[in-house]
């Protein structure tokens, strides 16, 4: 009792203090750029919440949902699966079985919301009748706890940012709503036709992200896709702080990968995923691919972890690629376990996640595959995964893992040293940008690595910290092959990809990686020493400012801190991010609406369809210059004409825009319609020969070649067509529950026989 209350004690103390932090912090930055202001927020999203929030409650039931039902037939497959990890399972297999059900339906019309709410209908239906073992609900872990706290920082400020942007309020991610929106306007994904944007390179898509969102908006009937992904953004979050979390538990320990959560605070991430752009939402793909992939004891765990590794890929390029490599090193350590088979089976597994990416490849290179060669490539991936699960061998508890914890402290050894030797050798380096940015963090690291070399682990509980120097080592290595693959680039789009690699590791994967030793040196003072004292501390040193920068306008690759994460949230969710625009929050006033209206009506009339593009001729496609950006609404091809067009600019390698010395030849190939935000050169007519005037607002102008007048092809073409397969999966979900007599016996004789292999999961 003494004891209790002592630490009770403690514990109050602790808060108490974090709250005089808190305060304190608040009050330095009331001269901050950015206001700090619940309340001024609470006006900027007010008049938005009718929209904003009920698109959030929509799109959080149906993730949420279809979490658990995949959750839990996680569950049935292997019955001793903790239940945290099934419902990471669940919430990444929603965004998988988007990326291969688009690909495999897609192409056919058959991806739609009657699709997605049968194949939930039937999966609840299942589990209704064969339910999983039931079991105590597991205490959360001192992790668990501190990735949940974690989550409750953020949404302090994120859930007001959320619901005052029902446009994502982040520059340069338009292209991933307009390409969701295209499939929801045309019914149709097209894996070679679903950038409407326009301004970016193939290289840019991220076909499993686009897939997602458009899953996300359909399955909630969200519209526009936009709504949806943005209602998305704080449940997005949550996910990435539990996969940092799990991945922390995977190579340290629990409390390790909690902390991790924590200090992601410090890094560009969760500024750059409220674009919800594949950069940073992508790692939590990555983390838990690389988490589940590499754990121990649990074959399902270890398919699921592949499968989300090649779902990675094609979320985006550079981040899964760095994925798999790790994945590959830590498949080499198996090795050193002496364990030839697991190593086959990881091996062959990778070989799978590779097949799955298949889309990302061809997308990217310009590759046209006929339908159905990327789904049945999908198809023998997810295969080769099961397969190679079936080989894994169980885990052996008695394994000699000695030789993995001396390859561990190697690795570290090794990362530390180059880190020295590059500081030395060369007068800018990577890790020294990283720490100018990230000072403190870095600093976390480097001492938690030394301290993951000193500290003694038992033999039978070695981890796969090594992973996460070799994750680090990765940054190295990108500046050896930067100048080599520059040198290699001789196009714009080339040149763009090439570069595009050293700013993404040391702006996002770098950081990202540097939370997990960081993370493991708090976590050895929260176990060993004292748990409300080193929370406190860490809460200190995120929650208070203490370094600002002097001119905050671009803050983002910055260590900031809580305090400031909360002043950027809650400015942006009281005023709108998108300033040039009409709107800022929309993005579209009403005059451009009513534009948004014409081209709908287009659509519905069948003279716009997904094989149109819309001649554009404005000043320049940069955000800032009020470009109309239609299809972030519409999902209507836009093929930019540029006033201020550079034809060396990196960033519209290999996309459509072009400079107006281009406009002639446009012309010529008789577009079936022409945007003006700018005037035209002298000599084109206005409008053009042979084009009627459809829709004018100045300086806006959309004309529509002539001979499309007549076309009226009835908008319901195909309304029922799509339904088929939602209306198959449902008879066959009433078909189950109805089957539920005799059920008892079948059960008790079921929970009695344990699930062992994939196949025995659908017996019984």
């Amino acid at each position: 009792m003494v004891d209790r209350r002592g630490q009770a004690r403690a514990w109050l103390v602790m808060w108490a203090g974090v709250a005089i932090v808190t305060l304190l912090a608040i009050y330095r930055l009331r001269q901050f750029p950015y206001h700090l202001s619940w309340s001024a927020a609470w006006e900027g999203i007010r008049p938005l919440l009718g929209e904003t929030l009920w698109a959030a409650l929509k799109v959080w039931a149906f993730w949420g949902w279809a979490t658990l039902v995949l959750g839990g037939l996680a569950l049935r497959i292997e019955p001793e699966l903790e239940q945290f990890d099934a419902i990471l399972v669940g919430a990444g297999g929603v965004w998988i079985l988007a990326f291969l059900l688009g690909n495999l339906l897609g192409p056919i019309r058959l991806f739609y919301s009657a699709t997605l709410w049968g194949l939930l209908a039937l999966g609840t239906a299942w589990l209704w009748r064969n339910p999983p073992r039931h079991r105590k609900l597991q205490t959360p872990s001192s992790g668990q706890k501190l990735a949940a706290f974690a989550v409750l920082l953020l949404a302090v400020s994120y859930l007001p940012l959320q619901l005052g942007s029902p446009v994502v309020p982040f520059m340069d991610v338009l292209s991933y709503p307009s390409s969701a929106q295209r499939i929801l306007t045309f019914g149709i994904y097209d894996p070679f036709n679903n950038d409407p944007y326009g301004c970016w390179g193939p290289y840019a898509q991220t076909p499993a992200l686009e897939l997602f969102y458009s899953a996300l908006a359909m399955g909630s009937h969200t519209h526009p896709a936009a709504l949806a992904e943005s209602a998305a953004m704080l449940p997005m979050a949550a996910l990435m702080i539990f996969a940092t979390w799990r991945l922390g538990k995977t190579v340290f320990d629990d409390t390790a990968g909690g902390v991790a959560g924590l200090l992601l605070f410090f890094t560009c991430l969760f500024r750059r995923a409220q674009g919800m752009r594949g950069t940073a939402v992508d790692f939590a793909l990555v983390a838990l691919g690389l988490a589940f992939f590499m754990s121990r004891g649990s074959r399902l765990l270890f398919a699921a972890g592949a499968l989300m590794l090649g779902c990675s890929i094609a979320s985006h390029a550079i981040d899964g690629a760095l994925a798999m490599i790790v994945a590959g090193v830590g498949v080499i350590l198996w090795l050193a376990e002496s364990d030839p088979g697991r190593f086959a089976a990881g091996v062959v597994a990778l070989a799978g996640a590779a097949l799955v990416a298949l889309p990302e490849y061809l997308i990217a290179l310009g590759h046209r595959a006929p339908y159905p060669i990327i789904p049945a490539g999908q198809l023998a991936g997810v295969a080769a995964i099961c397969l190679a699960a079936r080989w894994m061998p169980p885990d052996a508890a008695l394994r000699d893992r000695r030789l993995v914890a001396v390859l561990n402290r190697g690795l570290i050894a090794f990362f530390i040293l180059a880190v020295l030797y590059r500081h030395a050798a060369n007068a800018f380096t990577l890790y020294q940008q990283v720490a100018d940015n990230l000072p403190l963090l870095t600093l976390l690291c480097f001492a938690g690595l030394i301290a993951a070399f000193v500290v003694q682990w038992p033999a039978d509980q070695t981890r796969y910290s090594g992973l996460v120097a070799v994750a680090l080592l990765l940054g190295i290595a990108g500046e050896y092959f930067d100048p080599v693959l520059r040198t290699l680039s001789h196009t714009p789009a080339g040149g763009m990809m090439t570069s595009d690699i050293r700013i993404k590791l040391w702006d996002y994967w770098c950081p990202f990686f540097l939370t997990l030793p960081a993370g493991y040196l708090f976590a050895l003072a929260y176990d060993r020493w004292s748990r409300p004292g080193t929370l406190f501390i860490l809460l200190a040193l995120l929650i208070y400012p203490w370094r600002q920068a002097p001119h905050p306008l671009d803050y983002d690759s910055l260590e900031h801190s809580i305090s400031e994460h909360w002043a950027f949230n809650l400015d942006t969710a009281s005023l709108g991010y998108w300033t040039g625009h009409t709107d800022r929050r929309w993005l579209f006033g009403p005059t451009d609406m009513n534009l948004i209206k014409v081209l709908d009506d287009e659509v519905a009339a069948g003279r716009i369809t997904p094989a149109t593009h819309i001649l554009h001729l404005c000043t320049n496609v940069s955000q800032w210059w009020a470009l109309l950006e239609f299809p972030v609404l519409t999902g209507i091809n836009d093929d930019p004409i540029e006033d201020q067009h550079d034809p060396n600019n990196l960033w519209e390698g290999g996309s459509r825009v072009r400079g107006m010395n281009d406009l002639g030849r446009a012309l010529a190939a008789a577009p079936p319609y022409i945007l003006e935000q700018v005037s035209p050169p002298p000599g084109t007519g206005d409008p053009p020969p042979g084009y009627q005037t459809i829709y004018e607002s100045l300086p806006v102008k959309l004309y529509r070649r002539n001979d499309l007048a007549e076309v009226n092809i009835a908008a319901n073409r195909w309304h029922v067509y799509p339904l088929l397969p939602g209306l198959v999966l449902w008879v066959a979900a009433g078909l189950l529950v109805l089957g539920r007599r005799g059920l008892p016996a079948v059960r008790a004789h079921d929970e009695a026989r344990p699930v062992t292999s994939f196949a025995d999961a659908g017996k019984g």
